[in-house]
């Protein structure tokens, strides 16, 4: 009998072997050869799967970020709604302490996402994943009344999202001077100053 092939796991051990070989030597240096090499399979598994390295590279960037929104998922049974909640999901996201390969491999991704339109897609998906997210616990925030009523919440995503990636910048290129407790106190920070931002704005109008 023919041997019966599992795709889809295929395709995740794949994925999996990929980003291994890009941590290691990174996306430019990674080529379908020197993958197929590093587990022990042919040109002909891969490419039966994949045509191209940029529709391998593609398909890895894809299972990363189901990778991470999976573990978002579990961050609704694992914290209580509100800005706990947020604050775990954006720590979640960020590269931990210590993985410098990590935060190479994203910084690359990005790069690939500024001149190649299929990437492009990717990672305005990815974001719009995230964004989705991140308004979503700011509106329990909201309901638990641990944020303002009339918070703006678009205002207050972009400026979740974008605090979060300058921290992933800034542990990128100072990664000594973030600890686990450090980036803890800045995420903080960062959700208190953006949810209490119009509560701010208002008292400082009272005192004009």
């Amino acid at each position: 009998m023919p041997k019966i092939v599992d795709h889809d796991r295929r395709r995740k051990e794949i994925a999996m072997l990929t980003l291994e070989v890009m941590r290691a030597v990174g996306i430019e240096n990674a080529s379908i050869r020197g993958i197929a090499q590093r587990g022990g399979l042919s040109m002909g598994v891969l490419t039966h799967y994949f045509k191209t390295k940029d529709d391998l590279v593609v398909f890895t960037f894809r299972w990363l970020a189901e990778h991470t929104f999976a573990q978002l998922d579990q961050l609704l049974d694992d914290h209580h709604p509100g800005l706990r909640r947020l604050e775990a999901a954006i720590d979640a996201v960020l590269p931990q302490p210590g993985e410098p390969a990590a935060l190479a491999l994203w910084m690359s991704l990005w790069d690939r996402a500024v001149r190649n339109p299929a990437f492009a897609r990717e990672h305005r998906d990815y974001y719009r994943r995230w964004r989705g997210y991140v308004r979503m616990f700011l509106q329990d925030a909201i309901r638990l009344k641990e944020a303002p009523a009339r918070l703006n919440l678009n205002t207050a995503t972009d400026l979740i999202v974008a605090g979060a990636d300058g921290l992933w910048l800034a542990m990128t290129l100072q990664p000594r001077r973030f600890s686990k407790v450090q980036r803890r106190v800045l995420l903080r920070q960062l959700i208190d100053d953006v949810t209490k931002h119009r509560r701010h704005t208002r008292a400082n109008r009272r005192h004009r």
